[in-house]
C-alpha cells in the first residue's frame, strides 16, 4: 500500500532509494575482507609462478640414479652388519621402484649379496637405504649398484 501526500505523490520512490542505500552499505567490503582477498590473490599467483618456474628449470632428462656405500657409518648389531647406502637421482625425472644391489667380496669363496628397493626417488633427491651382511664389510670390498628402476 502506498501513501500519497497532499500533492498526490507516492512515498515509494523515497523508500526504495533508502533501501538501495542500505543495501549498498551492507555490501561494502571491510578492510579485513580486502586484506584477506589481497593475501589470497598473492598466494595463488605465487603458487602459479612457483609451479611454472619448477617446470621450466627442471630438466626433462631421464633419471640418473647413483648409489654409494657410506662405509664410515657401518654398524654391527647381533650377527649382522648394517651398511648405509646413499642413493641419489641426478636426472630430471622421478624414478620409482629403484632396486639397489650390494655385494660384499671378502675372503669367503662366494660373495655375499644384499638388496633393497626405494619406492620413490624424485629429481635431485638423495635418500638412504641399508644393506645387511652377515660378514664384516671391513674385511672385504663392498660394491653397490643400481640394478633397475621404473620411470613413471
Amino acid at each position: 500500500m502506498t501513501t500519497r501526500d497532499a500533492g498526490g505523490e507516492s512515498d515509494e520512490p523515497q523508500n526504495r532509494e533508502e533501501g538501495e542505500r542500505e543495501e549498498s552499505r551492507r555490501h561494502r567490503r571491510s578492510a579485513a575482507e580486502w586484506t584477506t582477498l589481497a593475501i589470497s590473490i598473492i598466494i595463488i599467483v605465487g603458487l602459479i609462478v612457483l609451479v611454472t618456474y619448477v617446470s621450466i628449470t627442471r630438466g626433462n632428462e631421464p633419471p640418473i640414479v647413483e648409489a654409494r656405500p657410506l662405509l664410515a657409518e657401518i654398524r654391527h648389531e647381533g650377527d649382522s652388519y648394517y651398511v648405509p647406502v646413499a642413493v641419489t637421482n641426478r636426472g630430471g625425472r622421478t624414478a620409482e621402484q629403484v632396486l639397489i644391489q650390494a655385494e660384499l667380496n671378502g675372503s669367503a669363496e662366494s660373495p655375499e649379496t644384499s638388496e633393497f628397493t626405494i619406492d620413490f626417488l624424485a629429481s635431485g633427491e638423495t635418500t638412504d637405504g641399508t644393506a645387511v651382511f652377515a660378514t664384516d664389510p671391513v674385511t672385504g670390498e663392498v660394491t653397490v649398484d643400481v640394478a633397475s628402476f621404473q620411470s613413471p
